[in-house]
């Protein structure tokens, strides 16, 4: 295939495998992702997924990217928590949640980590339009804060949310908010609900 064709039909795609090529071209061979990749057409981001080389990496393209290496899964924890500027710094690589065992692939952006949770936890996420063709799931608030403390059994006490430094404005939603209630319903687990305390003893300081 004569790259310049394909470049065509790739343009509109934020990244691309080769399962998506040979949905193109049928007879794609994996030989050419190599010599495009050598010749600098074409730049790897992980776990088998590309992008053109003239194509920039954003937050964006890697959220959208760390949704589709590894299925069922969103972006939460870390990445999300940064996302909503609950912590100060931002996180190198992407962190998500998934129903799958625990994953991860490792990039020139970082570590994709995928940590495990029960079927019955995958929801309180939002699919967010940029505006663009790059389209991602990432946790909300709320879910993102639950998520955390859930694989954060050592997060209990207000002591220990001031060692993590998080953004008290930025949380002011979570008091007396009905949507972190009724999720922690579907948790049901005592000691997330004692987390949660610790959590608005933090805020109230």
């Amino acid at each position: 295939m004569k790259y310049r064709i394909f470049e065509s039909w790739a343009r509109d795609l934020p990244a691309f495998n080769l399962n998506d090529m040979r949905k193109f071209d049928p007879s794609f061979h994996r030989q050419q992702l190599t010599s495009w990749q050598k010749s600098k057409l074409i730049k790897p981001l992980a776990g088998g997924y590309y992008i053109l080389a003239d194509k920039s990496v954003n937050e964006d393209l890697l959220f959208l990217v760390a949704n589709k290496l590894y299925e069922p899964s969103y972006v939460s924890l870390e990445s999300a928590l940064a996302y909503y500027r609950v912590i100060p710094e931002s996180v190198l690589g992407v962190t998500s949640v998934s129903s799958l065992k625990t994953k991860k692939f490792e990039s020139a952006w970082g570590i994709f980590n995928y940590r495990s949770v029960k079927p019955l936890y995958m929801f309180g996420y939002l699919v967010i339009d940029s505006g663009t063709v790059t389209k991602f799931r990432i946790a909300n608030l709320e879910k993102a804060v639950l998520d955390y403390l859930y694989l954060n059994p050592g997060i209990q006490t207000k002591a220990d949310f001031e060692g993590l430094r998080w953004n008290k404005e930025s949380l002011q939603g979570l008091r007396d908010n009905g949507l972190l209630l009724s999720y922690l319903e579907i948790f049901n687990k005592r000691a997330l609900d004692s987390r949660i305390e610790g959590l608005m003893e933090y805020l109230n300081a």
